[in-house]
């Protein structure tokens, strides 16, 4: 199980306020805790920052680089973007690098030739001209369709991660079944590849989000998600994985789960 932290994104008001400013301090904050909650990666994006999208991309990937052990999600539709904050991945620490993302049509053949440059993992989305895939049969044609140019251009199973796509419950109350139906195909059908997701959009316009997260997180790890971009901050969300992997055979001895609580007993 992966984790991806998701709060390096400016697309949460209070990061872009946090990447307006440069606030060092703060942004370092969030690095360390999604850390120390496990994120094996960090996300990144600053899409939102419009013209300044580059400057803050860069800082930010030089605030991760120098503050945590952890890898870097680069996060963007902006190939020049990609481009220049790959580039500044390289001039770094060795650092585990993911690209998000490559849809079967817009900017593959820049992500791929980055990922051969960078040695990195390749965020595949099943999208095309039609758009977003919303049904089973349609995102099973489109992920085969993209795994077949993914072979063919050699990027390996083990460095490709297929996003499941989640969408939101409150406007498809089907939307997460089928999410979990994906996963299942894909682990059968590509038992090497990596799945992943934006695991908290299923729950935009719902109250109490967190209960929704953490539920659909542990259903979707049963199917065989192989990792997140979630908030490994979350208190519900830590609880929740804990006791998962514990019940998935993950945790030998339930050690960590164990451990996991007695912390929680002693703060």
């Amino acid at each position: 199980m992966i984790l991806i932290g998701e709060k390096l994104n400016s697309s949460i008001p209070s990061t872009l306020a946090l990447f307006e400013q440069k606030d060092e301090a703060a942004i370092r904050s969030l690095i360390t805790k999604q850390e120390q909650a496990g994120a094996a990666y960090l996300d990144i994006n600053t899409a939102i920052c419009g013209e300044n999208e580059l400057d803050r991309m860069l800082w930010a990937v030089e605030q991760v680089l120098g503050h945590s052990s952890c890898g870097i999600m680069l996060d963007t539709t902006d190939s020049a973007v990609m481009q220049q904050a790959v580039d500044a991945v390289l001039r770094g620490r060795d650092c585990p690098l993911l690209l998000n993302s490559a849809t079967i049509d817009d900017r593959f053949d820049t992500v791929v030739s980055l990922a051969h440059k960078a040695n990195a993992g390749v965020v595949g989305m099943p999208i095309d001209a039609d758009g977003m895939p919303h049904t089973l049969e349609e995102k099973c044609q489109k992920i085969d369709l993209l795994m077949k140019k993914l072979r063919a251009a050699n990027i390996p199973d083990t460095k490709i991660y297929l996003d499941v796509l989640v969408e939101t419950l409150a406007t498809g109350g089907e939307s997460a079944k089928v999410v979990l139906d994906t996963i299942r195909y894909v682990a059968q059908k590509y038992p090497q590849v990596n799945t992943t997701c934006g695991l908290s959009n299923v729950s935009f316009g719902l109250p109490k989000r967190a209960l929704v997260n953490s539920s659909f997180a542990a259903a979707a790890f049963a199917a065989g998600l192989s990792s997140a971009i979630l908030d490994p901050t979350s208190p519900s969300m830590r609880g929740t994985l804990a006791a998962m992997q514990a019940i998935l055979g993950q945790d030998e001895y339930c050690m960590d789960y164990i451990t996991y609580i007695r912390d929680l007993e002693e703060l």
